[in-house]
């Protein structure tokens, strides 16, 4: 019923437009001969008479006209009721142009604004909730090669697809799964692609949803691969939380959202979102001056309610989290000078692997009792022990299975300080950025105490002898960058290079967790960082990008990496 009004209303509206513009571009002719408006007034009333036109319309209307035409040349006019209701001739006497173009463009303006309040003059109107909802997105084709080093080490074990497709039978004469350190790979063409919709829901809440591409569920890339014998590609939920923000100066998000932290790709991939509840502050200082704060917490793991699965009791509850906090200042020095600097501390809990019970593997066991303590997801770098203490066989106790995965050596208490400075220089933009990290948790000696001791490590020696001297690790990070032009093109012909500089030992920060790109991913890592972008127009621009980075400690491992990009974003 309400639709068929609205139609009516737009009906009305709109024939009413024709009839007023047939009648006043018809009075010109009327003025020059014998006035006989007749067949106009006889339109309106036809109108009427069908209910298309109501009588308190069709007089207002050619009230209007009249008043109009009196102010624009003051003639006689006779009352629009007698006019609509005589049945004898009615004469509207010459209206000029000026005036019959402001009646129209005002009855125009007057339908349209009605019509977008009310949705019921669009073909395809839409439902009014949809005005709360933002739509955004990009996409990437990006064209990569992957350049090794041939002095490279070989074999090197990939253990973040031993724990992956894990445990691995120590004792089995299969290879473990092992590194690519040798053979270049180039044209590998990969997309990406991000859709988010940002939802109004009131005055103080707001809410996110976002899907993106991705070879796999990583928390650090949502990149695609393109081949697979063209085989459709995954959408995966990249983003939904919501926000509630009851203060200018301060808001709460929780669910899976942006990075809340002021960081960069050393510590957290720039594609990493995070899980869990955040608080952020904000709090003016004065017109130039303002600081701000951030703390949360966000579950990492959860260990499985039935964990072990054939095992009653269950074994204690083992949750890895993330609590953080972070603090800092931002100054505007001037129009084209801003400062901005934090203070961070990251504490991840429970992510240190544990040494097993003693694990009766050959009796058919077919868990210990820390398998759980093995990290999520990693990449490379970070220094790992064997988990399980696997009981010898009886039987033969110098060939029994070994069936093992691995865990983190050391906690992660990392202390964090960045800083960014943009300013200009002869007009052209300048962004200086610095970061240094440091893992609070790292001794060197929680390598060889009772729990792990030198022959459960597995990686970070040097060459030669495994001896407690080869092993080598750190816990300092750090890295430069400066961005000569605009950091983000957003016109045409926007452009920046950028020249940094990182330098990351093995323990400074989590390795799974980190830029996936700088070494392919992972710590105990050094190089430079060069790349160009270049704006085609408001929403697309170019980039290319030079990875070169090669170990700190541990066998050699150098690895180029280039990237040729076409980017959109909407």
């Amino acid at each position: 019923m309400t639709m068929h009004k609205a139609l009516q209303r737009s009906l009305r509206f709109g024939v009413l437009s024709v009839a007023i513009g047939l009648a006043l571009g018809a009075a010109p002719v009327m003025a020059q001969t014998s006035p006989s408006p007749n067949a106009t007034i006889n339109l309106v009333r036809l109108l009427v008479k069908r209910g298309v036109l109501t009588q308190a319309d069709a007089d207002g209307l050619i009230a209007q006209a009249n008043a109009e035409a009196a102010q624009a040349a003051p003639v006689a006019v006779p009352p629009a009721d007698q006019a609509v209701a005589a049945t004898g001739p009615v004469h509207v006497q010459y209206v000029p142009q000026v005036v019959r173009n402001q009646i129209r463009d005002e009855v125009k303006q007057e339908v349209m604004a009605q019509a977008r309040t009310e949705h019921w003059a669009q073909p395809d109107a839409l439902p009014g909730w949809l005005d709360r909802i933002a739509w955004s997105g990009d996409m990437r084709f990006r064209d990569q090669f992957n350049y090794y080093d041939k002095g490279n080490a070989s074999p090197v074990v990939d253990f973040a697809a031993l724990n992956r497709n894990g445990p691995y039978d120590l004792n089995s004469q299969t290879p473990p799964p092992l590194l690519n350190t040798l053979e270049n790979r180039t044209n590998s063409l990969r997309i990406r692609a991000r859709l988010k919709a940002d939802i109004t829901l009131g005055d103080t809440v707001t809410a996110g949803i976002g899907i993106g591409t991705g070879n796999d569920n990583n928390p650090v890339s949502t990149t695609q691969t393109l081949g697979g014998g063209f085989t459709k590609k995954d959408l995966w939920l990249d983003q939904a939380y919501l926000t509630w923000k009851p203060a200018d100066w301060f808001a709460i998000t929780g669910g899976r959202m942006p990075n809340p932290f002021m960081s960069s790709n050393l510590l957290f991939a720039d594609d990493l979102n995070f899980d869990g509840l955040a608080g952020k502050f904000n709090v003016p200082l004065s017109d130039d001056f303002s600081a701000f704060a951030t703390a949360g917490m966000f579950p990492i793991e959860y260990q499985a309610d039935d964990f072990p699965t054939t095992q009653s009791p269950k074994d204690s509850s083992r949750d890895k989290w993330l609590t953080a906090a972070q603090v800092g200042v931002n100054w505007k020095i001037d129009e084209d000078t801003q400062w901005k600097t934090a203070l961070a501390y990251y504490r991840f809990n429970d992510l240190r692997g544990q040494l097993s019970a003693p694990c009766a593997i050959y009796q058919g066991a077919d868990f210990c009792s820390t398998d759980n303590t093995r990290p999520a997801f990693m990449q490379k770098g970070n220094s790992l022990f064997l988990l399980r203490d696997i009981i010898p066989d009886p039987s033969s106790p110098s060939a029994y299975a070994q069936p093992q995965f691995v865990g983190l050596v050391y906690d992660y208490h990392l202390a964090d300080a960045i800083t960014q400075l943009d300013m200009h220089v002869a007009g052209t933009p300048l962004r200086l950025e610095a970061e240094y990290v440091r893992n609070m948790a790292y001794h060197s000696a929680d390598a060889f105490g009772p729990n792990i001791g030198l022959n459960r490590l597995v990686n970070n020696f040097g060459s030669g002898d495994v001896t407690a001297d080869s092993y080598k690790s750190g816990p300092v990070g750090w890295m430069l960058r400066t961005t000569l032009g605009h950091p983000q093109p957003t016109e045409a012909n926007d452009w920046n290079v950028v020249f940094g500089y990182k330098y990351l030992q093995p323990d400074a920060v989590v390795d799974g967790l980190n830029d996936p790109d700088f070494h392919l991913g992972g710590t105990n890592a050094k190089g430079f960082v060069l790349s160009g972008s270049f704006g085609l127009n408001k929403y697309t621009w170019l980039s290319a990008r030079y990875f070169n980075a090669k170990q700190v400690y541990g066998p050699p491992l150098s690895i180029d990496v280039i990237q040729l990009e076409m980017n959109a974003r909407f």
